[in-house]
């Protein structure tokens, strides 16, 4: 292969050894180090090291025909050394494309994703991020929609602002139910702008969406089992019927008009929020590659008062659109705020009916007042997995900042750009 980062397609792929000669050609690829994933916890398995073959068995010769030891030419050295920003302008320059700043970071963050360095890939990213501002929350979108097989602006556009306002559906839901109210008291005080049974069938409208959200709030114990589809299109009807209500009441002028629009456009943009977010949702859910392949639920958390929200990944087997959820062979990551303890991300490693649970506080702090809740709690835990036919074969309290969010299961970086790929110089 010659300069650049060259492979099939034209680009960069994970997995594939790659070489670059700066004199004669290797055949031979250099293996790296991968990271084995072992319930529970993660070891570093030691590079393979290829066995030397045994040396051959001389035959004998006779005393008066002594042989002439044979030189044996010594092996082109091999220098391993880490991939450097140089290499990567290097590879853009190859698949032409400009190597400025902004497209060098963004091909370093495609290659920590595992995604394939090629020209195709990054145009494909570039349009999704066309009218935006292109930011990191945008680029990361943008990259592990793609990952998932989707090739969509508004999409994009979604899932960007969704990482970078990082919105709680838990106060959305509070403030969408204040909105709710302020709205009823709207519509009491201007009876007069509109028909009387139309008030009346509106406001029956909003109790039931209002009881859809304590229902949503419910759904962490179990108490309901909300559609996201269904909350989606019932949002939509309802912000289209706001905007009629709208239009008919600005017409009929006065005070009482303005203080009702007012209370619809709070409600309007309340409807939007939360429709974003769970849009947001949907497509993290979407299935795509196996590192990428999770359903994604983020609901309120009833049991902290005010609620806090409790978001949830469940690893799907395999990947594509035929992958399902494996309750025997998955992974389930729960993120969740508990009062004095602070953040806590819980991950239960699950193989065939054995679990591994790792607790993960942000704080060292926390981490110790954790470790003695759990240790004083855990006997009962287990017994709840055993009525359900699961073991748990142990678990560990960890304390780490930056996995104690949910954005690293959502965006698995596979590590350091340096640590991902070397590049090989081999000399003559």
């Amino acid at each position: 292969m010659g300069g650049g980062f060259q492979a099939e397609g034209g680009g960069v792929h994970p997995g594939k050894p790659i070489i670059w000669p700066t004199g004669k050609s290797s055949s031979t690829p250099v293996s790296s180090s991968p990271q084995s994933q072992t319930t529970g916890s993660a070891r570093n398995v030691p590079a393979q090291t290829a066995p030397t073959a045994p040396t051959a068995p001389t035959t004998p010769t006779t005393p008066a025909a002594p042989a002439t030891p044979v030189a044996t030419p010594a092996p082109a050295p091999s220098i391993s050394r880490a991939l450097t920003v140089e290499d990567v302008r290097s590879h853009l320059l190859n698949v032409q494309i400009e190597p400025n700043d902004f497209n060098t970071n963004l091909a370093a963050l495609m290659l920590r994703n595992g995604v394939e360095l090629s020209r195709a890939n990054f145009v494909k990213l570039m349009s999704m991020m066309q009218g935006s501002d292109k930011s990191q929350s945008m680029q990361e979108a943008s990259v592990l929609l793609l990952m998932k097989g989707i090739d969509s602006p508004p999409a994009a556009k979604v899932l960007g602002q969704y990482f970078a306002e990082n919105p709680g559906l838990a106060s959305q839901m509070v403030a969408m139910q204040e909105s709710m109210g302020n709205l009823s008291s709207a519509l009491g005080m201007g009876k007069g702008l509109l028909d009387a049974n139309f008030i009346s069938q509106l406001g029956a409208v909003l109790a039931q969406f209002d009881e859809t959200f304590k229902n949503l709030s419910e759904k962490s114990q179990g108490k309901n089992n909300v559609n996201r589809e269904m909350m989606l299109n019932d949002a939509r009807a309802l912000k289209a019927l706001l905007s009629g209500v709208k239009q008919k009441a600005a017409g009929a002028g006065g005070e009482q008009a303005k203080v009702l629009a007012k209370a619809i456009g709070e409600a309007q943009g309340r409807l939007d929020g939360l429709t974003q977010n769970m849009l947001a949702q949907a497509l993290l859910s979407q299935s795509g590659r196996s590192e990428v392949n999770y359903l994604y639920h983020q609901i309120p958390n009833a049991m902290t008062n005010p609620p806090k929200d409790l978001e949830i990944v469940i690893k799907r087997d395999g990947e594509g659109q035929g992958s399902v959820v494996d309750p025997r062979n998955t992974q389930v990551v729960l993120s969740l705020e508990l009062g004095n303890l602070g953040k806590l991300v819980v991950s239960m490693y699950v193989k065939d009916n054995k679990v591994y649970i790792v607790f993960v506080f942000e704080q060292k702090e926390s981490g110790e007042k954790g470790r003695a809740a759990i240790a004083k709690e855990f006997g009962e835990f287990q017994q709840k997995l055993a009525d359900k036919n699961y073991l748990i074969t142990g678990y560990q309290v960890k304390v780490d900042p930056a996995m104690c969010h949910i954005k690293p299961y959502l965006i698995p970086m596979i590590a350091s750009l340096e640590s991902v790929l070397k590049k090989i110089d081999i000399e003559a």
